[in-house]
C-alpha cells in the first residue's frame, strides 16, 4: 500500500517538474519565429541655434528605421506649439539610405520653417509622434524635448541686391541685342541691291546650296523630290536668262535657252531632262531612283558649269 503511494507522488512530481520545461520550450521556440519589430530612430532639430531676425527657422523631425518604407503608419503631427515664432510652410521627404548588408534605411523627414518675430529667445515645444507597426500592430508614441533658439540682430541680405542688379544687365543686355538686330535689319532694307552680299555670289550658287537644302536624293518619296528639283530649276532659268519658265512649256523654255547660245551638248542634256520631268508630271509615271539621280545630277552639273563661269569671268553686278 506504502509503495503504491509512493510511485503515485514520484508520478506527480515528474509531471510537475516537465510540463513548465515544455512550456519555456515552447515560448522560446515562438520567440524565435516571430521577428522583434525594427527600433525607431527619432531626431527633432534646427539648422541653426543662432538665426537673424531677418532669416528663417528651419525645424527638422526625422524618423528612420532598417526595413521597408512602409512598416509603420506615422499619425499626422499636430503643428508645434512655439513662442517668439510664426510658421512660414512645411514639407515631407521619403528616402531610401543602402546598408552594407544590403538592406535599406528607410527615412522620413517633416521640415517647418518658422519666422522670428522678434529678437530674445524662442521655443519649440516637443513634439509628440505617434505610430503603429503594421506587421505586429503594436501601437506607440515617441517624444523629442523642447528646443530653443536665440534670434540675433538682422544681418544685410547683400545677395538680394546682387540679384536685381543681374536682372538689371540681363535686361539691358536683351534689348541691346534686340536693337543691334533691329538696326541691322534697317540698315539692310535701306542698303542698295548692288550692295547686297548675295551679289558678289553667283545665282547658280545659291540655288545649288537652295536645292541642297530642300531636295533630298535618299527620300523615300521621290516624286515630290522632283516636284521641288523642277520647281527650283525652273525659277534658276526665269532669273539667270530673263524668261517666264514656271508657266512656259517644255518647247517655249528650250526655245528660248537656244537663243542664249547654249553649247549643243548642254542643250540636248536639258532638253532630255524636261522631256522626263514632263512624263513624271502629266503622265503621272512612276520615278525610278535610277531615274531621279540622272535628272539630278544632270541639273546639278549644269549649275556647277554656270557657277564656274561666272567666277572664270569675273564677279559681275547683275540684277535678278
Amino acid at each position: 500500500m506504502h509503495c503504491r503511494r509512493l510511485g503515485a507522488w514520484i508520478v506527480r512530481l515528474l509531471c510537475a517538474l516537465a510540463v513548465p520545461g515544455w512550456i519555456g520550450a515552447q515560448e522560446a521556440e515562438d520567440t524565435t519565429r516571430v521577428a522583434s519589430p525594427p527600433a525607431i530612430e527619432f531626431r527633432a532639430y534646427v539648422e541653426q541655434s543662432r538665426v537673424p531676425l531677418n532669416q528663417k527657422v528651419v525645424f527638422h523631425v526625422e524618423l528612420s528605421w532598417i526595413g521597408p518604407l512602409d512598416r509603420y503608419a506615422i499619425q499626422p503631427l499636430e503643428q508645434p506649439i512655439l513662442t517668439n515664432l510664426l510658421m512660414e510652410g512645411s514639407g515631407a521627404a521619403n528616402r531610401l539610405i543602402p546598408l552594407a548588408d544590403g538592406k535599406y534605411r528607410s527615412v522620413k523627414t517633416i521640415t517647418y520653417q518658422f519666422r522670428p518675430m522678434e529678437m530674445g529667445m524662442a521655443y519649440i515645444d516637443g513634439i509628440l509622434v505617434q505610430y503603429r507597426d503594421r506587421v505586429t500592430g503594436e501601437e506607440d508614441q515617441l517624444q523629442s524635448q523642447r528646443i530653443m533658439v536665440e534670434i540675433v540682430e538682422p544681418v544685410a541680405e547683400g545677395g538680394k541686391h546682387v540679384r536685381a542688379l543681374i536682372y538689371i544687365v540681363l535686361l539691358v543686355l536683351f534689348f541691346g541685342t534686340v536693337a543691334y538686330f533691329v538696326v541691322q535689319f534697317v540698315r539692310r532694307r535701306r542698303q542698295p541691291e548692288s550692295e547686297s552680299p548675295a551679289a558678289a555670289v553667283p545665282l547658280a550658287e545659291r540655288y545649288l546650296t537652295k536645292i541642297g537644302q530642300e531636295v533630298d536624293p535618299r527620300s523615300t518619296n521621290l516624286a515630290e523630290m522632283t516636284r521641288r528639283l523642277s520647281r527650283l530649276f525652273r525659277e534658276y532659268l526665269a532669273r539667270e536668262f530673263e524668261c517666264s519658265t514656271l508657266e512656259a512649256s517644255t518647247a517655249e523654255i528650250l526655245a528660248h535657252l537656244r537663243e542664249k547660245n547654249l553649247d549643243q551638248l548642254e542643250m540636248s542634256r536639258l532638253e532630255s531632262v524636261f522631256l522626263k520631268l514632263d512624263e513624271i508630271k502629266f503622265a503621272g509615271k512612276r520615278v525610278e531612283p535610277a531615274e531621279f539621280m540622272e535628272i539630278y545630277g544632270t541639273i546639278e552639273a549644269f549649275l556647277n558649269k554656270r557657277k564656274e563661269m561666272w567666277y572664270a569671268s569675273g564677279p559681275e553686278v547683275k540684277e535678278v
